[in-house]
């Protein structure tokens, strides 16, 4: 065995980073608790997470207690690593042995019990309370950013100690609750871990104090930590490089605009008005808007106008994405050195061009995120019903003619993907003991005609998606539509709830295309399609996604202030608070939809085993 000092040096290390990351650090509680802040559901939360995690990694281990599918090879080399042989290494894995080397630190201290089957499932246990963690914060840093005012909202809400709303608590617990993560937390899998790390990073992206302060502070962590989550997953130097590098990029062209004005007369001609943008661009004035405003060409005006203001100011951008830079070359060399991006197995694992992996996406989605999406779309298709009743008139006909096209590129373009990029590895076919393999066999392989007819349903799903990014908007509401019609005129929505909408803030158009890019880049080079490749662009969507503004402001311990009513009145009050009126009520549809299904993956992985014919006397299992 190793030095017993260096194990107990390295649990103290990561267990001091775990204490002082969480919500429940004791210098934040203390802080809350004399600001007033502190929220005594994050207890229960936490408690109640921790409950349902150990639950069902205790099922596992009892149902299944030698290592399972892609454990084997998984749990012998950290085994291995616990015993002190470092010089083991299993050509069969692909990815980087920083989860073995944290289960090092963690599990040797309770040797030779620390490394078993049970203890390093557990692992992921306490990696999914850390992802929790991690969720509350980068909830609560967003939410506060998209307040546009000149009194720092970020700066001071971390002077107060990070206080946690109900709609930062909720939020993380749904997305520790997300089926793909809940699932694999009670067995021994890299996911959980690596997408901790990954929230990880991009907390330390959010609050990074330089931000706030218009300079480079704050930089130098990011370098260490993003190596830190490259030793989970090599695919994670898309997000923690390229994703939080873009973001910066559009982060210090921001802070670093000057008000430009020509001088010049109002422009008439195309040639006058593509010169002042330009020269507007080149002054860092990028063309950025809320999602619920945009149209196509105002993402394309966004592209360009990035990469203009990128062009003139490229020894600021450097200073400030030197990190991210430095990560992509440390991830380049990697490559050279290892001969790949994958570590063993580079036979099965060859990056290719998968353009259909970024149509794959939007129906699983779409799944999992029904209790946010459906709303959404059905106050979607109310509103394109009334439009549809509208007598033609030219700017309408116009307005459908545009759509059109658009819909008619779109849908063009995925069929053309379809036909000669569709990819069906053989792994896919080879194991029906995942659940991609019946969708793919009663999909798109039970008729060569079908997986064109799912061109449609793909970008219906990836409309919803984007929607649903857009919001806030109540079901019902005419803003889906953002245009309303009168005496035959397209007008926009009134000015004060376009104000209104601006102060409860969202996503802009730079980050719906950083965020397409990365998803793009981490999905279309892999020819497996795998559900947990989705896992990091879920939970990135799932955090800016802006909730349903409240019916009321005033909570129930205020207004029981103003009127003392009995018991049971204040109980349904407090009911329907934090229910529907002052809180977003599909949370509580998410809550449900995710506890339904992992307790229906749950039971049919447990209980509801079969057998190979040529495999007598081993149980197979369904799985993610």
């Amino acid at each position: 065995m190793p030095n017993a000092n260096l194990y107990n040096a390295g649990l103290w290390i990561v267990g001091g980073f775990v204490t002082v990351d969480s919500p429940l650090y004791p210098v934040r509680v203390f802080y809350s608790l004399v600001n007033g802040s502190f929220n005594f559901t994050l207890i229960l939360v936490y408690f109640a997470i921790y409950c349902l995690a150990s639950i069902w990694a205790s099922q596992v281990t009892k149902a299944v207690a030698d290592p399972y599918l892609d454990e084997v090879f998984h749990i012998p080399q950290a085994q291995a690593y616990c015993s002190g042989r470092f010089d083991v290494w299993d050509p069969k894995l692909t990815t980087p042995p920083g989860l073995y080397f944290i289960s090092t630190l963690i599990g040797s201290q309770y040797s030779p019990y620390g490394c078993r089957v049970s203890s390093l499932r557990f692992h992921n246990v306490l990696a999914l309370m850390l992802l929790l963690s991690y969720a509350i914060d980068c909830r609560g840093l967003i939410t506060v950013a998209w307040k546009r005012d000149l009194n720092e909202p970020v700066r001071r809400w971390i002077r107060d100690a990070r206080p946690i709303s109900a709609d930062m608590l909720h939020t993380g617990a749904n997305i520790a609750l997300f089926p793909l993560l809940f699932f694999f937390s009670g067995l021994y899998y890299t996911d959980v871990l690596s997408t901790s790390v990954v929230l990880g990073m991009y907390r330390l992206f959010l609050e990074r104090k330089g931000a706030r302060a218009n300079s480079a502070a704050g930089l130098l962590w990011l370098y260490p930590v993003g190596l830190i989550s490259l030793a989970m997953r090599q695919t994670n130097i898309f997000w923690v490089a390229v994703f939080m590098g873009a973001l910066e990029l559009v982060r210090t062209i921001t802070a670093n605009k000057v008000d430009f004005t020509s001088g010049q007369p109002t422009p008439r001609t195309w040639k006058h008005m593509a010169i002042e943008k330009f020269q507007q661009y080149s002054h860092g004035n990028i063309h950025d808007i809320a999602l619920k405003n945009a149209g196509v060409i105002d993402f394309i005006l966004c592209a360009i106008s990035i990469v203009v203001a990128t062009v003139f100011h490229p020894s600021l951008i450097l200073t400030r994405l030197w990190p991210y830079v430095l990560l992509l070359a440390s991830f380049a060399g990697f490559v050279v050195w290892n001969g790949g991006v994958v570590l063993g197995d580079k036979f099965n694992h060859v990056a290719t061009v998968h353009l259909p992996q970024m149509l794959y996406i939007w129906p699983l989605v779409t799944f999992f995120s029904a209790p946010l999406i459906i709303p959404i779309g059905i106050s979607f298709l109310r509103n394109l019903a009334s439009l549809l009743l509208i007598p033609l008139f030219p700017r309408l006909v116009q307005k459908y003619l545009l759509i059109s096209s658009y819909t008619a590129i779109a849908l063009t373009a995925t069929l053309l993907a379809i036909k000669y990029n569709t990819i069906i590895h053989p792994f896919t076919l080879a194991d029906n003991r995942h659940y991609m393999f019946y969708i793919f066999r009663y999909t798109i392989l039970q008729n060569p005609l079908v997986r064109y007819v799912l061109g449609p349903i793909y970008l219906a799903c990836a409309y919803m998606v984007y929607l649903t990014l857009s919001g806030p908007w109540r079901p019902g509401s005419s803003s889906v539509l953002q245009t309303k019609i009168s005496n035959g005129i397209i007008q926009r929505q009134p000015e004060h709830l376009e104000k209104k909408d601006s102060e409860q803030g969202g996503p802009t158009t730079s980050f719906l295309i950083i965020l397409l890019a990365t998803t793009a880049l981490s999905l279309i080079t892999a020819p497996l399609v795998e559900p947990r490749y989705f896992i990091i662009p879920w939970v990135i969507w799932r955090l800016n996604i802006p909730s349903l503004p409240p019916h009321t402001k005033s909570s129930p311990a205020k207004q029981s202030r103003k009127r003392v009513g009995r018991p049971s009145d204040r109980v349904v009050e407090f009911i329907r608070y934090w229910g529907w009126e002052g809180h977003d009520y599909r949370l509580w549809l998410e809550t449900a939809w995710f506890l339904l299904i992992n307790l229906v993956t749950g039971y049919v992985f447990l209980y509801r085993g079969f057998e190979w014919p040529q495999e007598p006397g081993m149980v197979q299992r369904f799985m993610w």
